[in-house]
């Protein structure tokens, strides 16, 4: 049996795409869980690699390739990584900023979760909306996008590297502004029944001084918000789909910005 033989342009050009997947692993939303054992996400990775390696042209790679040009190539291939995963991950930290607001509204702010995903502490309904989230950009197959995103990169990006204009810069502070927007949207119900739950108190307290407004109105506050969140998630899964749809043309945008 004869021996594999590989030339150092095919060693190459597995790495490259290896280093692009690994860096989408490490910093992509759901891939980057850190529930996930290493070992699962190293399978992850090589078999994704194998299976992307035929799509890449050996004409792509020079002839003659010095130390510094291959490690400056493997460090942006971990850029490229981190700025579609950062992408993908504003959504998920809107979630978490709405979460916060609807504890600081409900009077939660003293309950807090340790995330297994993240090993951060967190309000008890930032865990929720979080998981929500997660839950529903699985159904969506949202972690198929950024396979599909590195399949197509090879055809926007060189594959020894690329380069940060003022283009791209300006697509991830765009991205980032979002994440306010987002997240007030999001906790936007909770926000307006509280707000009309502590007028209403108020002139009842004016009106009727005899009542207890500190005893009555943080449990009605309360009960009322709950009413008001199971309601919205009835609406919450369809506002999700559009923002996690969004994330898919994010991720070619920012693509075409490095090119």
């Amino acid at each position: 049996m004869d021996p594999l033989i590989f030339s150092m342009k095919e060693v190459i050009r597995f790495s490259v795409v290896l280093m692009r997947v690994a860096g989408i692993i490490v910093f992509a939303p759901v891939l980057s869980n850190r529930t996930i054992p290493v070992s699962s996400k190293l399978v992850i990775a090589l078999v994704s690699t194998m299976a992307l390696v035929p799509s890449v042209s050996m004409a792509q790679i020079p002839d003659d390739l010095g130390l510094v040009t291959i490690l400056m190539c493997a460090l942006s291939q971990i850029v490229f990584g981190m700025i579609l995963g950062l992408a993908a991950s504003f959504v998920f930290a809107a979630l978490q900023l709405a979460g916060q607001i609807i504890s600081l509204q409900l009077g939660f702010t003293m309950i807090h979760l340790i995330d297994p995903s993240s090993e951060v502490e967190m309000p008890v309904f930032s865990f929720l909306q979080e998981n929500l989230g997660l839950i529903l950009f699985m159904l969506l197959g949202g972690h198929h996008w950024f396979f599909l995103a590195i399949s197509n990169s090879f055809s926007f990006l060189p594959i020894l590297g690329l380069t940060l204009k003022g283009g791209i810069v300006q697509e991830v502070i765009r991205l980032s502004a979002q994440v306010l927007v987002t997240g007030v949207q999001i906790a936007g119900p909770i926000i307006a029944v509280s707000i009309t739950v502590d007028v209403i108190m108020g002139i009842t307290g004016r009106a009727a001084p005899q009542i207890h407004i500190m005893i009555v109105g943080m449990p009605l506050k309360t009960l009322v918000g709950f009413a008001c969140l199971s309601l919205s998630f009835y609406f919450l899964p369809q506002f999700l789909a559009k923002s996690f749809t969004q994330i898919y043309h994010d991720l070619f945008a920012l693509m075409r910005a490095m090119a």
